[in-house]
Order: C-alpha cells, then sequence, then structure tokens
C-alpha cells in the first residue's frame, strides 16, 4: 500500500512540475492549484482570531459585490493602538479572507488590531490584476476614512501581503505615495509594508519562463500579453515611490523565491533599507506562504517574530518622530 501510494505521489509531482530547455522547473496550472490547498483548508479552523471581538463582512463599497468587503478583528490584550490590513493571496484567481484567521492570530495576540480584505478574483473574462488593486485601494481608503467609527487609529496602519497578495499590497502602498500610478488609493497612508513569498516583477513573468503560458493566461487572464499593461501594473516599475520601512521573506522551498530576492537586489540598487528575512532550510512544509498556511511549523514562527519585531521598530520610530 506505501509503495502504491508512492509510486502516485511522484506521478502526481510529474504531472505538476515540468521542466524548460535548461532543465529549470516550470509552474503550472495544476502546481498553483496544488499549492493553494494548505491555505483553502484554514477557513474552518477553530483560531485565537475567533475569541476576538470582531466585524464581519463590512461594505467598503457600496455595490452589493460579495467580494468587496473587509473583516476586522480587535486586539483583546496589549492593545497597541496600530492596525495590521492584510491582503490574502491565491495566484490572483483564489483565496478568501478568512482562511488568514490564524495568520491574523499572531498579530492579534501582540496587540495588534487586524483587518482582513476580500477583493475580486480574476475570471479570464470581466476582471483583471488591475480591477484588484482597484478594490485594494477602496479598500484601504475605506478603512482609513472610517477608522474612528470602526475604532481603529487611521496615523497608524500597516500593509500586509502575500504572494499574489504581496503585489498588490506594495503597489497599493507605490500608490499611496506618487499619483501618476493608474490605480492608486486617495487617503491611505501605510507606516511601513510587510511581504511574504510576493509576486513582484510582474512585468517579466512572460520573459522569465517561469509560468506556462496556460497558467498566465489563467491567473492573469488574456491582457498578459500586453507588454504595456503587465508594466503598468508590475510593482517593481516604481518601486523608488515607496520610501517607508518595508519588509520581505521568503525561504528556499519557496518557488518564488526570486521574486523577493529581486526586491532586495532593487532596494540595494536605491540604496534603501529593507528587513530580509530568508529561512535557508530544505523542509517540505517551509515552501512558499508556509508561515501563513502553518503557522505554528518553527521556520514559520521564526519568520512571524521577525514581523512583529519590525512593527515594534516601526511603532517606536513613530513614535520618537512625535
Amino acid at each position: 500500500m506505501r509503495k502504491k501510494i508512492s509510486i502516485l505521489a511522484v506521478i502526481a509531482a510529474l504531472l505538476m512540475l515540468s521542466t524548460d530547455s535548461w532543465g529549470a522547473p516550470v509552474v503550472t496550472k495544476t502546481l498553483l492549484e496544488w499549492a493553494l490547498a494548505p491555505v483553502n483548508k484554514l477557513s474552518k479552523v477553530k483560531c485565537y482570531a475567533d475569541s476576538c471581538e470582531h466585524l464581519i463582512g463590512i461594505p467598503y463599497l457600496d455595490d452589493g459585490n460579495e467580494r468587496h468587503v473587509v473583516d476586522v478583528y480587535y486586539a483583546k490584550e496589549n492593545r497597541k493602538n496600530a492596525v495590521v490590513i492584510e491582503v490574502h493571496g491565491g495566484f490572483y484567481v483564489a483565496g478568501l479572507r478568512q482562511n488568514h484567521r490564524p495568520y491574523a492570530s499572531v498579530f492579534l495576540k501582540e496587540g495588534y488590531d487586524v483587518v482582513l480584505v476580500e477583493y475580486r478574483l480574476v475570471d479570464g473574462d470581466s476582471t483583471d490584476v488591475s480591477d484588484q488593486l482597484y478594490d485594494v485601494s477602496a479598500a484601504v481608503d475605506y478603512v482609513t476614512l472610517h477608522a474612528e467609527e470602526l475604532g481603529l487609529n487611521a496615523d497608524k496602519m500597516y500593509i500586509v501581503g502575500t504572494s499574489a497578495g504581496g503585489h498588490l499590497a506594495l503597489y497599493v502602498a507605490e500608490g499611496a505615495a506618487n499619483d501618476s500610478l493608474p490605480v492608486r488609493p486617495k487617503y491611505f497612508k501605510p507606516r511601513g509594508v510587510l511581504l511574504n513569498c510576493p509576486s513582484y516583477d510582474f512585468a517579466s513573468y512572460n520573459a522569465t519562463g517561469l509560468f506556462y503560458p496556460k497558467a498566465m493566461e489563467w491567473f492573469l487572464g488574456p491582457r498578459y500579453m500586453d507588454d504595456q499593461w503587465m508594466t503598468a501594473m508590475s510593482p517593481r516599475t516604481r518601486l523608488n515611490a515607496y520610501q517607508g520601512p518595508l519588509f520581505v521573506s521568503s525561504s528556499r522551498q519557496d518557488f518564488l523565491r526570486s521574486q523577493a530576492l529581486l526586491i532586495v537586489e532593487d532596494c540595494g540598487m536605491q540604496q534603501r533599507p529593507v528587513c530580509f528575512v530568508f529561512i535557508d532550510s530544505n523542509h517540505k512544509k517551509a515552501g512558499h506562504v508556509h508561515n501563513v498556511s502553518k503557522p505554528g511549523l518553527k521556520e514559520s514562527q521564526e519568520v512571524n517574530s521577525k514581523m512583529i519585531e519590525f512593527l515594534l521598530r516601526c511603532d517606536n520610530a513613530w513614535q520618537s518622530a512625535r
């Protein structure tokens, strides 16, 4: 029986992974779907966040769309009067804010209020990444403008993004500081940006061969062939627009690690600081967004503790500047 399972596992792996002409792995649609599975199981997991006071399904746009909502969770102890706005990932085509409640618990336990953002998903027809950027921009603006009635501090808001959510979070932060971006928030001003295993060099996906064309069309829609549009939507294009505190994490087992490493390289070229945490482990579970999907893992705890340290440094810098 064990041998049969092993054979099936090998066959599944071969179906998910192919290689390019240089022998490097190429990401297929099947692999993307497989990678999402651990996070998708978290919506039913009971966690610390459930015990905190919360508001669920607050509309940030008055259009009746069920994905135009946010959830707000309030810290119970040692409340720091600061807010973490979290943007989930899912390769642009999947993901739910509820899946990130266990991850939100990491911040809630440390005294940070948490806002979980929902947004529309790419469907290959009417919705693409620009619509997602519009949604996240609208969400953070809503939270900023309604902070008082929500019991949140608009002056101390951080944005956190994971995988594709890292792309959306960084781009929104860039737009908050640069009105030339085609999609941007008008009121939100982040105190810091934290990215886990982010998608970053969006415009180069066609050239790098990291993804198969069918996978590209699936999670980006037909406009992935439009180089001008891809460049306009890419966080790398205007990284220097955001000059605030920046945290980035990745791992040896993260198939998007080259994206995180590129952010660090670009920050070095711009002579700007970045807090980079890299988990140099061969543990197979310490892969893409492991600190979100498996927050109890030792490697995940290391990343998340570094994120809290980063937030505390930002808090202290904010207090000193007042």
